[in-house]
């Protein structure tokens, strides 16, 4: 396959750069935005892949690190993935089987600190055939209080609620048509498993909604990133020494980049998994376990 240049450096040595001005403000959305294929390029091997159908979740489980109170916590972090059926009418699950198919990608999250633990349930629903990010629920409890973000991108708008405990936060909601290219960070962990590592396309950017998982107000307003590809290594891990593929997000106002690897295996059942993260608020995934498992049967 011959390799592609942007820019004058080979994307299979360095880089794909994805880049336009960033917005600021919600109501700013609209005046520009990325191609309407902003994730044509993205293959659908690893999404394809009959193990979607064997009545099972993808389960990885990462030895992850969060700051809370300015300390580096450790902890274990639980990645479930599943195929279903999302209803147009409550954006749930539709037992008829008949509504939008998406990928269920639910990280939970449970952190001890000195005084109580801290609870974040962090999930998505994806598109699986345009990989669309169509709705975020994130949940934080500790003792204190809890919070709660809803992101829906069904019918053309993306609608918002927030609810956050702390004084001069509360209630606060609003919507905004999605730009091209819109993508929750937090399901990048999903989306970006179906890079074109061998050979990216001269692809459009990627209007991002920021990281959701926290218990104050988070930003509602997407941001223009840069998706780059580092190249090929192979990293050591609690499961292991894996061979991967190094991405980096970048992009104005971010607090700081984001790195994912993922699996250089394309079969199942790896299938392009996330195998590391790093990223800003001292975040880390290391995958310790991988497997498929109903954990909902009893």
């Amino acid at each position: 396959m011959r390799p592609r240049t942007i820019m004058g450096v080979s994307a299979a040595a360095a880089s794909l750069v994805l880049t336009i001005m960033g917005f600021h403000r919600a109501d700013a959305l609209g005046a520009q935005s990325a191609a309407p294929n902003a994730l044509a390029g993205f293959t659908r091997t690893w999404r394809d892949n009959s193990i979607w159908h064997d009545g099972r979740a993808e389960v990885a489980v990462y030895d992850a690190t969060r700051s809370i109170y300015g300390v580096k916590r450790q902890y274990k972090a639980r990645l479930y993935t599943n195929k279903e059926h999302a209803s147009a009418e409550t954006k749930t699950k539709d037992p008829s089987g008949k509504g939008r198919a998406v990928f269920k990608h639910h990280l939970r999250e449970d952190i001890p600190t000195e005084n109580y633990t801290y609870h974040f349930s962090t999930m998505c629903y994806v598109g699986v055939d345009d990989l669309k990010s169509l709705k975020i629920d994130m949940g934080s409890q500790e003792d204190c209080g809890a919070s709660f973000k809803q992101f829906v991108n069904h019918d053309g708008a993306v609608t918002w609620n927030s609810f956050t405990y702390f004084p001069d936060e509360g209630h606060t909601s609003g919507s905004y048509e999605p730009p091209h290219g819109f993508v929750f960070q937090d399901a990048l962990s999903l989306i970006l498993r179906g890079y074109p590592f061998d050979d990216p396309p001269e692809l459009p950017m990627l209007m991002m909604l920021p990281d959701q998982t926290d218990t104050h107000r988070t930003d509602t307003a997407p941001r223009s990133v840069s998706v780059r590809y580092l190249g090929r290594k192979f990293v050591h891990l609690p499961i292991g020494r894996v061979d991967s593929q190094h991405l980096q997000v970048t992009g104005k106002g971010l607090k700081g980049p984001h790195d994912y690897w993922f699996d250089f295996d394309v079969t199942a059942p790896r299938l392009n998994v996330m195998v590391q993260y790093e990223g800003p608020g001292g975040i880390s995934y290391k995958l310790r376990k991988h497997g498929r498992s109903a954990y909902w049967k009893r």
